[in-house]
Order: C-alpha cells, then sequence, then structure tokens
C-alpha cells in the first residue's frame, strides 16, 4: 500500500511515521524546503491545558475590543470573502458553552494520548529533542484573569488534570532567579516541552532513514478523481530556480496535511474545508544562563514563552486573513513590552534586551522576528478522518496553535483508521464530514 502525504510540517511528518510503521510506502510532498513554517518557529508545547476550543464564549466580545487595539494579540482582517465570512458565521455559532463543555474531553484525550507518543519518540532513543514535563504555568495578574482561570481549573480537574492553584508567593518560589510580578498562577503540572527544530529534523531524518521519500520545494496543482477516489496527484518542483512540473498515479491512500494551505487544496479534489490562516509571530535569543525554569503563559498579554536549556522564546498574536508576508511592528512590540511587565528581572537580562532594543528590533525585524499562519478551523477542533467525498483521502489539518501538541497523535489516528483498524480515541468529535 503506498500512501502520499500533501504536507511535511510536523502533522505530515507524524503520519508518515506512523503509516510507515504500519508498513505503507509513504512520499511527502513539502511546498517549502523544509526548514520553516509553523512547526519549526512554535512555542514547543505539548498542552493538555488547552483541552478547551479556540472557539468559546466572549472571544468575540473581547477579540471586538483588541481589533482596535494596535498592540493587541487579536486582530481579524475585514474582506469581502466567501470564505472568510462562512467561516465567520460557523466559528460565531460555536462560540458557546456547550461547545466547549462537549469538546474538551475529546481535546483531553487528543492531547494526552500525543504527549505520551512524542514522549515515547525521545525514551526510544532514536531521536533527542529537549523533552521535558515540568508543566506549564497560566500567570494572572487580575482578579478578572483568575476568575476564567479557576473556571478552566475546575473543567481541567474533571477531566482528570492534573492542576495546582498557586498564590504570588507560590509563584516566586518556583521562579527565585526570574520572580514574577504577580496575583498568582494555574500550574498545569500534566504539560510538557520540547525543541520543535529538532525535532523537525531528526524526525525527517529517521523517516528517510527508514525509507520515506520526502520531496521538498514541491507544491501541489492538480489532483485528478475517477469514481470517487483520487487517481492523479500533480506538483510543480523548483530547483535551482527552474520549475519541473511530476506526477504522482494510482495512490491508494492521500493524506492532506498541509495545515493553513489545505482549503485550496482540498477543492482541488472537490472537498470543503471551512478554515482560515492565523498568523503568528515568535522571537528567539540565545540564553547560555537561562534564569527562567518552566515554560508559561501570562494571560492578560496572551503571550507564550519558552525556556529550552541554552534558548528563550517568545511568541504571541493571532492575526487572521489573507496569507501576506507583513510583519506588524505594533503587534511584535506588544509582546515584548508584555514580558518585563510579568517578569521585571527580563528588564536588565542580556538574553531579552537584544529583544526589547525596539530600535534596534524595528530595522532589523524581518531577521529577527519570524511569523507562521496557523490552520483555524471553524470549531476550534482539528480535521481528522476520511474526507466527505472522496474515498481515498482523509484530512490531517486545522489543528490551530496546537500542531505540534497533537501532531503524534494525528498521526497514530489516521494510521489506525487508514488500516481500518479501532482508533486509540475516540474521533467523532474530529471527522471532517462535521460540515
Amino acid at each position: 500500500m503506498n500512501a502520499i502525504i500533501i504536507g511535511g510540517g510536523i502533522i505530515g511528518l507524524s503520519t508518515a511515521y506512523y503509516l510507515q510503521e504500519a508498513g505503507w510506502d509513504v512520499t511527502v510532498l513539502e511546498r517549502g524546503d523544509g526548514s520553516d513554517g509553523c512547526s519549526f518557529g512554535n512555542m514547543g508545547y505539548l498542552s493538555p491545558s488547552h483541552f478547551a476550543p479556540l472557539a468559546q464564549p466572549g472571544i468575540i466580545s473581547q477579540g471586538i475590543l483588541w481589533m482596535f487595539k494596535q498592540k493587541s494579540p487579536f486582530y481579524v482582517r475585514p474582506a469581502l470573502r466567501w470564505d472568510l465570512m462562512d467561516w465567520g458565521m460557523k466559528f460565531v455559532r460555536a462560540c458557546n458553552a456547550g461547545h466547549v463543555e462537549r469538546s474538551a474531553k475529546p481535546m483531553a484525550e487528543l492531547l494526552l494520548l500525543s504527549r505520551d507518543l512524542t514522549a515515547a519518540w525521545e525514551h526510544g532513543g532514536e531521536m533527542a529533542f529537549e523533552y521535558s514535563q515540568k508543566g506549564c504555568i497560566n500567570y494572572f495578574q487580575t482578579a478578572k484573569y483568575e476568575k476564567g482561570e479557576l473556571d478552566n481549573v475546575r473543567m481541567g480537574h474533571e477531566l482528570g488534570l492534573q492542576i495546582e492553584m498557586l498564590d504570588r508567593d507560590q509563584c516566586q518560589a518556583l521562579e527565585p532567579e526570574l520572580p514574577p510580578d504577580v496575583r498568582g498562577g494555574a500550574w498545569y503540572k500534566d504539560d510538557a516541552m520540547l525543541y520543535p527544530n529538532e525535532l523537525m529534523r531528526q524526525l525527517a531524518a529517521l523517516l528517510e532513514k527508514r525509507g520515506a521519500k520526502i520531496i521538498y520545494n514541491a507544491e501541489v496543482v492538480d489532483i485528478q478523481k475517477d469514481k470517487g477516489e483520487i487517481t492523479t496527484v500533480r506538483y510543480h518542483k523548483l530547483s535551482e530556480g527552474v520549475t519541473s512540473s511530476h506526477t504522482l498515479t494510482t495512490p491508494d491512500m492521500v493524506v492532506l496535511a498541509a495545515g493553513s494551505w489545505s482549503q485550496p487544496i482540498a477543492k482541488m479534489a472537490g472537498e470543503y474545508l471551512p478554515m482560515m490562516p492565523g498568523k503568528g509571530y515568535s522571537m528567539t535569543v540565545d540564553s547560555p544562563h537561562q534564569p527562567l525554569r518552566h515554560a508559561c503563559i501570562l494571560l492578560e498579554a496572551k503571550v507564550a514563552i519558552t525556556p529550552w536549556a541554552k534558548r528563550l522564546r517568545i511568541g504571541s498574536t493571532m492575526e487572521i486573513g489573507a496569507m501576506n508576508d507583513r510583519i506588524l511592528f505594533p503587534r511584535v512590540q506588544g509582546i515584548l513590552e508584555a514580558v518585563p511587565k510579568f517578569f521585571p528581572g527580563y528588564t536588565d537580562d542580556p538574553a531579552f534586551r537584544e529583544l526589547a532594543d525596539l530600535e534596534q528590533l524595528k530595522q532589523k525585524i524581518q531577521e529577527k522576528v519570524w511569523f507562521g499562519y496557523r490552520p483555524l478551523s471553524a470549531d476550534g477542533l482539528p480535521y481528522i478522518g476520511f474526507a466527505k467525498n472522496t474515498k481515498n483521502l482523509m484530512m490531517a489539518t486545522g489543528h490551530a496553535m496546537l500542531g505540534l501538541s497533537m501532531a503524534a497523535a494525528t498521526g497514530k489516528l489516521v494510521a489506525e483508521m487508514a488500516e481500518g483498524k479501532p482508533t486509540s480515541i475516540a474521533c467523532e468529535a474530529f471527522d471532517p464530514k462535521r460540515y
């Protein structure tokens, strides 16, 4: 049996891993050169704490207020486009308490399974990517955000997650070298982190060593079907400035794992995925001495911080709209200004000072600031499973900012479905045919 996987990010490579493990011949088509994308620039979180879908009560009203602030973490670029309006209407309908309650359990199961599978990769000895499970601390400075976090903690406890509420002194005791200026925090102890750049490099190398074919700079341009099955996938490959056309025929299975580029590719196969790209930014600096001990999220600012052994990454924002290469400096500035408000000690830290020099950053923003697009489904749940109108097409996309967190489990579930086996967890909530 042979499979074509469209997309060589962490979802596509994880799917290739488990299909290959099941005995499939695998070809991966990746539109980039394998050195960038959300799978590289993300925060490296494995986050069972993120069991609540992106579509939830309050996000619309909060988002509207944020749209009028240049430095806010959320922005929707208005446009008279049918796909944006359709996605928006479906998203609004999903922003209710009932949807969150129904989604929390399947999301938590998917996230926990993925964390355990990813840990097994590291512990198996074939890859090493700075995996550690020290949890993630959600810090808050105001009573309003404390109340919201208590609601999340209540749901987490009902799902069996290990969560400890912390007061100001306890937060500072966990970070003795960089005490946070906060009201308190919620310590989600099931969360883990890793260095995604290393995972991507090593996973791709392992797959190729085992016989998978990964074709970079390969952009899918056409999909042909016959009697409800994909028969041909045509792609253009750019090599040394020359574009050539290639064709793959008679696949037993095609898996669409192209992230934010999945919707137009699905359309080539006669499928519709309500999905929009959400741009996010991150900045990484080398830090020989790392004072911060735990990954954390600054709730009021919606900023995430990841401290690896010798580097620090700061990330945030969600810009929804058409893809472009623009970097909005005020939003980057908003991310950086939030950090010392929570961690005053970072003001004088050499690792952070490099980024906090806003004038220098503005001049060199293209080289210092990374951005990528998260694939946002219309209800905040990923699309995992068989397509609606195409027998040999499976979807593995729409994971928003949780692609890394859900990658290993998504790959395993796709392989189990392709083999016709019972799945490790219930998957009905992620069925692409729900729209």
